[in-house]
């Protein structure tokens, strides 16, 4: 489960997007996009808040052997994904593992161009109401989906169907799930630097952190003061080497 989060959680890491840890019971209405993965044992009830979560405007991504389990641990007597196949716009009637030494080539397609590579798993994607993001390039898997999107009601449904050994894939799909979701973040950073928004009470703050021993130039956006220093922000902004920078983006501190 760890791995899969990680998968998503550093693509958002990168993209500059701060991430929320819920429970599956907690309510989605509060965000735009929902990532699900590793769903491999899925109660109705989630499965149902999920798909009226795509219903009503919500953004989802799931991934490889979703709502294979009920809650009791017993498999579902239904094709996957089950009560999600409707908003993912996809059925699955096998899926299998793969071995260590076994890899198949993906081809990318439209916001997702490459190739890439997949690993451990793959779903025997069947596309009903949705577009192929991605495709199988193996001759026994070329009628089946790595990735999908779907339209549903007034959100979109995502659905990566193995898991892929480059991290370009996942950062050009998270790129394609934040546009659907009409999310911007504040600033892409460079490699090795954190970007985090904290905001209340009507206060808006901009957090920069350097991770790496060098320093990194950040463009930020010019004409607020960085408290930490109390300057007026420039076009760009140089992090020293483990460096932090605070911007004030609205309110007063």
């Amino acid at each position: 489960p760890h791995a899969a989060m990680h998968r998503y959680y550093n693509a958002l890491w990168r993209a500059g997007v701060n991430v929320d840890m819920i429970k599956s019971t907690d309510d989605f209405s509060r965000y735009k996009v929902v990532l699900a993965p590793d769903l491999y044992v899925l109660p109705d009830t989630v499965a149902k808040a999920l798909a009226d979560f795509v219903r009503q405007g919500g953004v989802l991504l799931a991934d490889c052997r979703t709502g294979v389990k009920d809650e009791t641990n017993l498999c579902h007597a239904r094709t996957l994904p089950g009560l999600l196949s409707k908003a993912l716009g996809i059925t699955i009637e096998e899926y299998e593992a793969l071995a260590k030494d076994m890899e198949y080539p993906v081809s990318g397609t439209r916001s997702i161009p490459g190739r890439f590579t997949a690993l451990h798993f793959a779903d025997w994607t069947t596309v009903d109401t949705a577009e192929v993001l991605a495709g199988f390039e193996s001759w026994h898997m070329k009628t089946f989906a790595a990735a999908t999107s779907n339209r549903f009601g007034k959100g979109a449904g995502y659905y990566v169907g193995t898991v892929i050994k480059e991290d370009a894939f996942y950062d050009a799909l998270m790129a394609d799930v934040l546009k659907t979701a009409r999310i911007k973040p504040v600033l892409r950073p460079p490699a090795g630097v954190e970007v985090t928004v904290r905001e209340g009470r009507g206060k808006r703050l901009l957090f920069l952190i350097n991770h790496l021993e060098e320093a990194r130039s950040v463009a930020v956006p010019a004409g607020r003061k960085e408290l930490i220093t109390g300057r007026a922000t420039g076009p760009s902004l140089t992090l020293d080497a483990y460096g932090v920078a605070v911007i004030r983006m609205s309110g007063e501190i």
